[in-house]
């Protein structure tokens, strides 16, 4: 197809999670016909080219990744300013969907060119299309944060709404996000494991957290390589009444006050401020301080 196909503007195309084939044809003409490249690593884009019989000069190619993508978005402003399609993609999957690229799409819109998808492959729609969890909402939180303290506020963070939660994590965290998960969601909360969706190593089984983390942990037991890969997980957090909603929004409140307060001032003090401030009973508010100095203590 002739390269008038793809006019000026930005193309966020997705590019397959493993399997080549998974590549639609729309995104194999982009790559062929885009005046510019950006990938979030050139050496992979050169390989997906070539596995899929496409050439193009190497000066047409860019890198785009999360160290320099500040930098890169300039360069693509430009580019369409005078005039250039640009295709943009990451290193799987969808492009600024937990991988660089916000930047660029904000950026372009911002400053009024034409932005189009080339959808295809997304970890996170693959992941729902085989849960079989049938609630809605659903919500997308991307990678857990690494350092305990922060995963964990998160999760309550998460907690907190309703329907589906679908998240990232990496998997040497793996054991150690599900224990939060199974403490914050509950153990016998559904959920459905993925690793390596459409690659060769593809996991996929659905369960309770509890059985999950024990399947988990007998895995790195007998082959500690068994669970590498990027992981996306599926919760189903259930139905909440406005009653709960209000009662989980107020445990919110109170646990990042006593984030807050705890490092500041002695237990008691902060627990008094929190009474006054949020209207809790005593008991509950030197109780968050408590559990939040705790976790403050483990993650240094």
């Amino acid at each position: 197809m002739g390269k008038n196909t793809f006019g000026p503007g930005l193309y966020v195309a997705a590019t397959p999670l493993g399997h080549l084939s998974d590549i639609t044809e729309r995104v194999r003409e982009g790559l062929a016909a885009c005046d510019q490249l950006y990938a979030e690593d050139t050496r992979r884009a050169q390989q997906l080219l070539s596995a899929l019989g496409l050439s193009r000069p190497k000066s047409s190619i860019y890198s785009l990744h999360d160290h320099n993508e500040s930098v890169m978005t300039g360069q693509v402003l430009a580019a369409l300013e005078s005039k250039q399609s640009v295709i943009l993609i990451s290193d799987a999957g969808t492009p600024a969907i937990s991988d660089p690229g916000f930047q660029v799409v904000d950026a372009a819109w911002k400053q009024g060119f034409a932005v189009h998808p080339l959808p295809g492959p997304s970890a996170v729609i693959a992941a729902l299309s085989v849960c079989g969890f049938a609630r809605w909402p659903m919500s997308f939180w991307g990678f857990a944060p690494s350092k305990a303290s922060a995963r964990r506020q998160w999760l309550r963070r998460i907690k907190a709404s309703t329907g589906l939660a679908v998240i990232f994590e990496a998997p040497h965290r793996a054991e150690e996000s599900l224990t939060d998960c199974a403490e914050l969601f509950g153990p016998q909360t559904p959920m459905l494991f993925g690793r390596e969706l459409t690659k060769q190593h593809e996991t996929i089984f659905r369960s309770t957290i509890a059985e999950i983390q024990l399947r988990v942990q007998t895995q790195n037991q007998i082959d500690p390589g068994s669970t590498k890969g990027e992981m996306v997980w599926v919760f189903d957090l259930g139905e909440k009444t406005a009653e709960t909603q209000e009662a989980g929004a107020a445990r919110q409140q109170l646990e990042q006050w006593a984030s807050v307060l705890a490092p500041e001032m002695p237990a008691a003090a902060a627990a008094k401020c929190m009474v006054k401030m949020l209207g809790v009973s005593r008991e509950d508010a030197y109780n968050a301080v408590l559990t939040a100095a705790n976790l403050k203590e483990r993650s240094t």
